[in-house]
Parts: structure tokens; C-alpha cells; sequence
């Protein structure tokens, strides 16, 4: 994915698509965002920079003052929450910021164990039938979390 980066240029053309594609918006965007996690920003980088056609597909970092209404299942061990945003759904030109669906949906929000091994944890996630939209961290304990869909 390195080579990706140095292919694409901000406000140019993705070499790709041969247009201003998706990952030339979410690649403007990378300066104003950083989970404090090195591993973590590149998985969610490498996710946007592969999303030319499907915004969609692509993780997003989610400030945690983006949920709201936060609640713990004692069964599940997983919160649920509400997301003000919702789901990136297609760039507007006009307003030069994404199109989202799904506003004040409802999420699960689910803790990684380990942030250093926390791409075999999001493999594994996914393979469950998750729809993992991105990864947030809960400013008190400082746990990351991985946001899903909530099932």
C-alpha cells in the first residue's frame, strides 16, 4: 500500500481511475485525524486508499463524542450506542464532505484486546458477519473499540 500513497497525489487525479476518485478525498482528510495508534492508522488508511469505487468499504477513526446514549450489555459484554454520523455514503462537491446514511443509527461498539494484534481480531470479526464500519476509543480507559453493526 506504500506505493499506493506515493501514487496519489492531493488534489490531483487518482492514477487508477484517472479521476478525482474517493481515496483522493479520504487521503485529503489523513492530516485531520489519528487514533494515537500507528498500526491502527494505517489499517484504516490502507482500507480508504483501496476504496476508488465503494466509500463504503473503507474504516473510518471515530471520535467517541460521536455516540451517544451508551450502554454496556452484561450478557453480550458488547455496548451499544448510538452514532450521530452514521455510514459515509458518497462525496458531495458541493459541500467538499462525505454524504452519510443511517444518521443516529444504532452500533455495537466491541473492545480489541490487544491494539498491536488488533488486525487478526478485526479478521476474525469481520468473518462473523459484522459489518465493522470503524475503530473509536473510549477516552477513559482508553480501550479501542471496533464499531459494528449492531446485530
Amino acid at each position: 500500500m506504500d506505493t499506493l500513497i506515493k501514487k496519489l497525489k492531493l488534489n490531483k487525479n487518482c492514477k487508477k481511475c484517472k479521476f478525482k476518485c474517493n481515496t483522493i478525498y479520504f487521503q485529503q482528510n489523513f492530516k485531520n485525524w489519528t487514533s494515537g495508534n500507528e498500526y491502527i492508522d494505517k489499517y484504516i488508511q490502507d482500507t480508504q486508499l483501496s476504496a476508488h469505487e465503494d466509500p463504503e468499504k473503507a474504516l473510518e477513526w471515530i471520535p467517541y463524542n460521536r455516540f451517544y446514549d451508551i450502554k454496556y450489555g452484561k450478557k453480550t459484554g458488547v455496548y451499544r450506542a448510538n452514532w450521530t454520523d452514521g455510514c459515509i455514503d458518497s462525496w458531495d462537491n458541493e459541500n467538499q464532505n462525505w454524504k452519510r446514511f443511517n444518521k443516529n443509527m444504532i452500533i455495537a461498539l466491541k473492545s480489541l484486546s490487544n491494539p498491536k494484534s488488533f488486525i487478526l481480531e478485526v479478521i476474525n470479526e469481520i468473518k462473523t458477519d459484522y459489518e465493522l464500519y470503524g475503530i473509536t476509543q473510549n477516552p477513559q480507559t482508553k480501550n479501542y473499540m471496533m464499531v459494528l453493526n449492531d446485530k
